[in-house]
């Protein structure tokens, strides 16, 4: 799916979304979400090849799989933790919105320790010799 097609079927559900919610505003906020999701899952079938590439460039840089690894997961999380407050928001749950957004960043916290420690490794041995 080409982005022209992701903006009309976001255009199409925004209008379904503002017509429908004058009658029954559960389901308008349940085309909400699916529109969502039928974005979403576009989108990460966009990045298949860029997530390719980026495997073939670390391996032929000599860099470790685990660094990348590591950025994808981040961005998974990140892309996740958007789209999750996101739909919170429109249903009107700004507060739980806000908590997704923290768990997200502790999550990247959580997620790229590797890396921190294994730059923590790589300044302690030069420092070291």
């Amino acid at each position: 799916m080409n982005i022209v097609s992701l903006a009309g079927t976001a255009i199409i559900s925004a209008v379904l979304c503002i017509v429908v919610r004058q009658y029954k505003p559960e389901a308008a906020l349940g085309i909400g979400i699916a529109c969502g999701v039928i974005i979403l899952g576009a989108v990460m079938s966009m990045l298949a090849p860029s997530i390719e590439a980026l495997n073939t460039l670390t391996q032929a840089a000599g860099i470790d799989n685990e660094f990348a690894r590591v950025l994808l997961k981040a961005l998974a999380v990140c892309y996740i933790t958007q789209f999750s407050a996101d739909c919170c928001r429109d249903a009107g749950e700004g507060a739980i919105a806000a908590k997704l957004e923290l768990a997200g960043r502790a999550a990247v916290l959580v997620v790229s320790l590797p890396v921190f420690t294994s730059l923590a490794e790589l300044v302690t041995r030069l420092l070291g010799n």
